[in-house]
């Protein structure tokens, strides 16, 4: 296939991009900053841009009809996805979302979540949305590489609410399987919307545990249960000490309250990728393997 990604350059989508090539796609990536993307060398396609320009102003630079559009980007895009795809006449769309959207607490991100997902729906694309959990692998996931970095660091481990929420974390690589099963599965994925998780959901304390095990830690670090409103108030003290901003932002202390545990049984079904042992995960995370 000929496939165009946007977000090739992040984190999973770099991970996408190399899984597309060792398939035999042919990859068009579109990126304003080429130079993230180096060490594809020429087996990809740059496309000069992002989404935050009308799709008229980089087109031309796709000179083959494209079987898929891939976006990797913040689903708040969607309208320029669906705008793109007409302007290159692709029906074929595989979108990336976010399981915030069931958020209790739905902010602005949220909001742009549901909002991005409204549009594909009421689009006449072929689309394809997949709602990854917390992403984790590699050093830039932007998710447990924060919490990873303050188990190395600090004695003492703060647990809101005694770590008794439910998280579900999914590798980075289940993910992209994720996708590249809804591209292989046309016909049974169009039109439809795909919550991808890990294989269980642990509590926050189970996720410290094992973390903190495979780093050789357990016994070094103090785990402290605290109310959730303490956390707030703490990182509300540090702001205005600091004047920086803390960890964890209001919006953050409020989904602590809930959890983030989902049924991945119908997305392995029926995008065919299994989903990875967190210990598996995190083992291959700490020893730079992921």
């Amino acid at each position: 296939m000929i496939i165009l990604v946007t977000g090739g350059s992040g984190h999973t989508g770099s991970r996408l991009v190399r899984q597309l090539l060792s398939d035999g796609h042919r990859v068009f990536v579109l990126s304003r900053t080429p130079s993230k993307l180096s060490s594809f060398g020429n087996s990809i396609t740059i496309v000069h841009g992002d989404l935050t320009s009308p799709a008229e102003d980089y087109t031309g630079q796709i000179d083959a009809p494209l079987d898929a559009i891939v976006a990797m980007t913040h689903i708040r895009f969607a309208e320029r996805v669906i705008d793109l795809a007409h302007r290159v006449g692709c029906r074929r769309v595989v979108c990336m979302s976010s399981t915030r959207r069931f958020t209790r607490f739905p902010e602005e991100t949220a909001r742009a979540v549901i909002a991005g997902e409204g549009a594909l729906e009421q689009s006449d694309l072929d689309y394809t949305i997949i709602r990854p959990t917390m992403i984790y692998g590699g050093d830039t996931d932007n998710n447990l590489t924060h919490l990873v970095r303050a188990l190395g660091r600090y004695p003492i481990h703060p647990l809101p609410d005694g770590g008794r929420m439910l998280w579900q974390p999914i590798y980075t690589w289940d993910v992209v399987h994720a996708v590249t099963g809804a591209l292989a599965r046309r016909e049974s994925t169009s039109r439809k919307s795909f919550t991808v998780a890990g294989p269980q959901a642990l509590s926050y304390r189970e996720i410290v545990e094992t973390i903190l095990n495979e780093m050789g830690r357990r016994r070094r670090v103090l785990l402290v249960p605290v109310p959730i409103g303490f956390v707030g108030g703490l990182c509300g003290l540090w702001t205005r000490i600091s004047g920086r901003r803390a960890v964890l932002t209001p919006d953050q202390i409020a989904r602590l309250r809930e959890d983030k545990a989902f049924d991945a049984r119908p997305s392995i079904e029926a995008l065919g990728y299994s989903p990875t042992e967190f210990v598996d995960g995190i083992r291959a995370k700490l020893r730079g393997e992921a």
